[in-house]
């Protein structure tokens, strides 16, 4: 997971594509054009820049999922 932008704790988080595949379906992320997506239904492209997809999301650790973020952090570290 990467900061996308300096917004401090509103920064859009990103993904690698193998964090990615541990999320389940049916979580909204965002892209960094602004779009909302949902994983499982909608169309995620799985291109990557430095390492990183398009896609993550904002305020990681006050989401639904922090104990999740915080698993997948952990495991790359």
């Amino acid at each position: 997971m990467h900061a996308w932008d300096d917004k401090g704790e509103d920064s859009l988080i990103l993904f690698t594509p193998a964090e990615l595949a541990l999320l389940p379906d049916g979580i909204e992320l965002e892209s960094i054009s602004g779009d909302k997506v949902v994983k499982g239904k909608d169309y995620i492209d799985d291109d990557t820049r430095f390492g990183h997809t398009a896609f993550g999301v904002r305020n990681p650790l006050k989401h639904v999922e922090a104990e999740l973020f915080t698993k997948i952090k952990l495991q790359a570290s």
